[in-house]
């Protein structure tokens, strides 16, 4: 990890519960719990949130310091408004704003209109980003691009402050067009928790070829966490969570959002390590897997989330977005610690749910065994 300490985030998101994969298991969504939320995590020191929910901008108000990492897929919008978009936000948030670029899956690019093929997706993002930072930074001349034309600007710019070198662009990219693309467009480098190994390799060819472009970028982990008082409890907690999960409903949503990333059905998926074949046994036998088929590491398994509604459970993608550390206060913090230190992660993404209640464990039991970065205010331009 860097000197300078570690910047732990939270997750932010309307959808909330005790198993809230499970319509079942949530809490009614409402803007004021996400409010309460918000304030929350702002009142415990967390750097910022990750934050799918479209009201952002209605949770400033409630924060003082909290960064908003918002998801935003490039092209979609178009660039003039994503920057105007972000003035706004910065004006009431004091340049509180990151935008998390994502890459995005055919369907979801094809439910918002975007249809470009993968092999022009990068080219298109690179210009994309390149447009909304000057903007952001009042350029105001037309523009002639490969991939964007935008008339010169007519109107006086949004007042209030600018982020030095615009809003930062945190994201992903692990094949070698994504990471070519993550050098020419990212302040942050993001990857899905996974062993030491997958993680060494991912980060090792980025920054290789981030120092062949003379560019040192740091890098952070998404990963979902639960914290018991000892690693039994917190276990125990991790299956309880399993046993209010429907299986049936699992399998469903696995088959759907495996054909939706281009995998196949279920029924035809094959993995060459036995413990994730395992879990697509299970699922297939209309079981949910256990302890033994999900911890892939000490203190590691791979878990639902929220976001499992458009993701393959349980890992059987390969593609570690559903990745949990497990265990009592010490074994959280060692993990993090030593992942931090062998791979020189300084930003860490997490989530645990009900999100307020273990959002404020985590920050109670575990933040202070880490090396937390203390508060910094945004970089604003002059």
């Amino acid at each position: 990890m860097t000197t300078d300490g570690l910047r732990v985030l939270w997750y932010l998101n309307g959808t909330d519960g005790e198993v809230p994969w499970q319509p079942e298991h949530r809490f009614p969504p409402s803007l004021a719990h996400l409010r309460g939320v918000a304030a929350t995590l702002d009142r415990l020191g967390y750097y910022g949130v990750l934050s799918t929910a479209r009201e952002t901008i209605a949770l400033v108000g409630d924060t003082e310091r909290l960064r908003f990492l918002i998801p935003e897929y490039p092209g979609v919008k178009p660039p003039a408004l994503l920057a105007e978009e972000a003035q706004v936000f910065d004006h009431y948030s004091g340049g509180r704003l990151i935008y998390n670029q994502v890459n995005g899956a055919d369907p979801v690019l094809a439910r918002y209109g975007s249809f470009a093929p993968k092999s022009e997706r990068y080219a298109i993002s690179a210009e994309y980003w390149k447009l909304v930072r000057e903007l952001y930074l009042d350029a105001a001349d037309a523009v002639d691009g490969e991939h964007f034309r935008l008339g010169p600007q007519y109107k006086p710019p949004i007042s209030g402050p600018r982020q030095r070198g615009g809003v930062p662009i945190w994201g992903t990219g692990a094949s070698p067009e994504g990471i070519a693309h993550a050098i020419e467009v990212l302040d942050v480098y993001l990857s899905f928790l996974a062993t030491p190994a997958i993680l060494s390799r991912t980060f090792g060819a980025m920054r290789e070829a981030a120092a062949a472009a003379g560019r040192t970028i740091p890098v952070g982990v998404l990963a979902s966490v639960v914290v018991r008082d000892t690693d039994d409890e917190a276990w125990a907690h991790f299956e309880w969570q399993l046993s209010r999960t429907d299986p049936a409903r699992m399998a469903q949503l696995a088959d759907r959002n495996l054909r939706s990333f281009g995998f196949g059905p279920l029924a035809d998926l094959a993995s060459g390590d036995p413990q994730v074949q395992a879990r697509i046994d299970a699922l297939r036998a209309g079981r949910l897997p256990g302890r033994a088929e999900l911890e892939f590491a000490p203190g590691m398994a791979a878990g639902l989330t929220t976001w499992t509604s458009g993701e393959p459970p349980f890992d059987i993608a390969g593609k570690g977005s559903g990745n949990y550390l497990v265990g009592s206060p010490e074994t959280v913090a060692s993990l993090i610690a030593s992942l931090s230190d062998e791979l020189d992660i300084d930003t860490w993404i997490l989530s645990g749910w009900p999100l307020a209640h273990e959002a404020e464990r985590f920050a109670r039991d575990v933040m202070p065994l880490l090396p937390v970065r203390p508060y910094e205010p945004p970089r604003l331009r002059a």
